[in-house]
């Protein structure tokens, strides 16, 4: 939710983007998701929506949405189906991440139809009290963490358990912030920068004990977008010039792909043109030094 300029100090790109642009397109047959099940867990509104929408667009077999409220997701299925010329079928089922027993019986249900997830999207999140969080106190913050930490863990944990399927790679698109490093400007909530930077390196230590090959994760900076949550927050048309919601949509097709293999474990802008990274000054630094793009500690 928490947006940001993309005037950002980062003299090895030259190249931003605000909206969709060729080299992300779901209509590209090198990011084609024909043959695979993506769930795109909070799908019914926002980025997750436009994840969703994105990977329709490219061919997907089946699109799983997951949210909290039946209404809105019979509300996004019927937008989705509107825009479905590639025959993907869209299902929505209710969960609520926070909640082990929810998430036990969604991929309980996955197992018992048959159904292998390619592709997972974790685009739920808590945002937690504003405030410091002395103030927020004990039981408001960790059940924030229960949501942007424990919540991921359980779903990756029972992605990369699945039976085999077809015999490719899994790929995990995890949608971070920069409330999970900018924590001197995006901090009116701390409890959200605290527990999306403790998800993203969760994500960053599970990617580095685990084979690519195998299950792919790359996180991402959704970029800023005037979503539902945002205007939740006192967000409007004028607060900033917003981005494009179907940049991070488009975007999150092209960080499960294998032309985004490189960036396994590492946290990527969706800001930052794809040609570049992969030919120009990142991908130099991202083969030459383990901690570029990582949670970690400046200056030791």
């Amino acid at each position: 939710m928490a947006p940001s300029s993309i005037t950002l100090n980062v003299p090895y790109i030259k190249t931003l983007h605000k909206k969709p642009y060729p080299a992300i397109s779901p209509s590209r047959p090198e990011l084609s998701q024909a043959g695979r099940t993506v769930l795109v867990v909070g799908g019914s509104s926002g980025i997750g929506f436009a994840i969703a929408k994105a990977f329709i667009q490219a061919s997907a077999s089946r699109v799983i949405i997951t949210g909290r409220q039946q209404n809105r997701l019979d509300d996004a299925v019927s937008r989705l189906r509107a825009e479905n010329v590639a025959g993907t079928v869209i299902n929505a089922l209710v969960t609520d991440m926070s909640d082990l027993e929810s998430t036990e019986k969604l991929w309980n249900a996955f197992r018992d139809t048959g159904v292998v997830i390619d592709v997972l999207i974790l685009n739920a999140a808590g945002f937690g009290k504003e405030g410091p969080i002395l103030q927020a106190g004990l039981e408001s913050t960790w059940a924030v963490f229960e949501t942007n930490v424990r919540g991921l863990l359980d779903y990756a944990v029972r992605f990369h358990q699945q039976p085999e399927g077809r015999g490719e790679p899994k790929f995990l698109v995890n949608l971070s912030s920069s409330a999970a490093h900018n924590l001197t400007t995006d901090n009116a909530s701390p409890t959200y920068g605290l527990t999306k930077n403790s998800g993203t390196l969760l994500m960053q230590m599970i990617a580095h004990g685990t084979d690519p090959k195998d299950m792919q994760i790359i996180s991402m900076h959704p970029g800023g977008v005037l979503t539902d949550a945002a205007r939740s927050a006192g967000y409007d048309e004028t607060t900033l010039d917003w981005d494009d919601e179907n940049l991070p949509g488009q975007f999150a097709v092209w960080c499960a792909s294998k032309e985004a293999q490189f960036l396994h474990g590492r946290f990527i802008p969706v800001w930052w043109d794809v040609d570049e990274i992969k030919t120009g000054e990142v991908r130099r630094r991202i083969e030459s030094e383990y901690h570029f793009l990582r949670v970690g500690i400046v200056g030791l």
